[in-house]
């Protein structure tokens, strides 16, 4: 019986390594290519990016000159939590605090309440020596937004404010001082704005700023934004301690007047009926002197809860002051120069790229 010889299997090696070497050559050769060509016409490139490098440098050249004003402040809570007479008066509503929220400070100031306060307001600037009008009609002349708003519906040309009552505008006021509105406080399709507030969560510190044209007006609007937020928070945050306060004054001169008419009645009775036998009459003076050791008493309790508010509401108090406000000269801000001149070669260079490149591959294209 023959035996059958095992034929061992051959051993196939992988041949992926010369086509690997290949398609790595024409890769290589195919940059080559591409760059050959690129070379070939760089001034092609050179030339068709001149237009881009003019426009962005024009655009530089242009760009408004901006004065940012910034001023930087702090609110810290009072510290008077009105102790027994919250309690005492808590059924009446009065003495009833909140927390500190930045958050609604930042909101309250970009507020329209606070925004026309400040809008409406006579300033005199440098621009307009001698012309002291509001600054709303300030910016309007500055950015020239009347020529801006100007469409084939309305022409606002020539358009300016005749006074700061809000509540008597007219409809085209109205409109006007919403655009204007949205022109401090930015929104939809609105660049640039004028007005921001921020807070720095870990420190607290809340930073107004204010970015105009002008320098005088970005420093003024800081500080008039800054005055406004402070009056109409003290106001409100303090409400409820005035009231409280004025509640137990009230008590206080109304117990007062009501001991003293007793004190004089009862000084009458004593002087028209002295050396007393008569029960009934005995009886009388003991409800008379009674009833002023109670208002005694209560004069007493009703003056220590007056003091007690007096003091909540002068501890109670927030304190909010500025820790930097701005001041002249302000650093002035503009498009710079080198940076555009940079993305217009950037820019026509890479479309000018793209055409070279993209018409060798059509060509190669149609050639094979």
């Amino acid at each position: 019986m023959e035996e059958k010889k095992i034929q061992q299997p051959q051993q196939i090696y992988p041949q992926y390594a010369q086509d690997e070497e290949i398609t790595l050559k024409e890769i290589i050769a195919k940059i080559l290519e591409f760059w050959s060509e690129v070379w070939s016409k760089k001034w092609w490139i050179i030339l068709f990016s001149i237009p881009f490098i003019l426009y962005f440098g024009y655009k530089a050249k242009k760009a408004e000159i901006t004065y940012t004003a910034q001023l930087t402040y702090t609110l810290n809570e009072g510290s008077g939590s009105g102790g027994a007479l919250s309690g005492i008066l808590g059924s009446f509503g009065l003495g009833k605090g909140g927390k500190i929220n930045l958050d609604k400070i930042v909101e309250l100031s970009r507020s329209r309440n606070i925004q026309q306060k400040v809008l409406f307001q006579k300033l005199e600037l440098d621009t307009f020596p001698g012309k002291p009008d509001i600054i709303a009609n300030h910016i309007i002349t500055l950015y020239k937004l009347d020529e801006l708003w100007t469409n084939k519906v309305k022409n606002w040309t020539g358009f300016r404010f005749k006074h700061g009552n809000v509540s008597e505008f007219s409809a085209e006021e109205l409109q006007a001082f919403k655009r204007l509105f949205g022109k401090i406080i930015g929104g939809k399709n609105i660049k640039n704005n004028i007005f921001s507030n921020s807070y720095n969560e870990d420190t607290g510190i809340l930073t107004l700023s204010a970015t105009t044209v002008d320098e005088q007006l970005s420093i003024e609007y800081c500080n008039l934004i800054y005055n406004q937020i402070k009056q109409y928070y003290l106001i409100n945050s303090t409400k409820g301690n005035v009231s409280t306060f004025e509640f137990a004054e009230a008590k206080s001169d109304s117990i007062f007047s009501a001991m003293q008419a007793k004190e004089l009645q009862l000084a009458k009775f004593n002087d028209s009926h002295r050396n007393l036998t008569d029960p009934s009459m005995i009886t009388r003076r003991k409800i008379m002197e009674t009833e002023l050791l109670k208002l005694k008493t209560m004069y007493a309790e009703v003056t220590k809860n007056r003091e007690l508010a007096d003091f909540t509401l002068s501890a109670g108090t927030p304190d909010i002051s500025i820790i930097d406000e701005p001041i002249p000269p302000l650093e002035p801000m503009g498009a710079s120069l080198l940076i555009e001149l940079i993305k217009g070669a950037l820019l026509g260079g890479l479309l000018s790229l793209s055409f070279v490149l993209g018409r060798k591959i059509v060509l190669d294209a149609m050639r094979n």
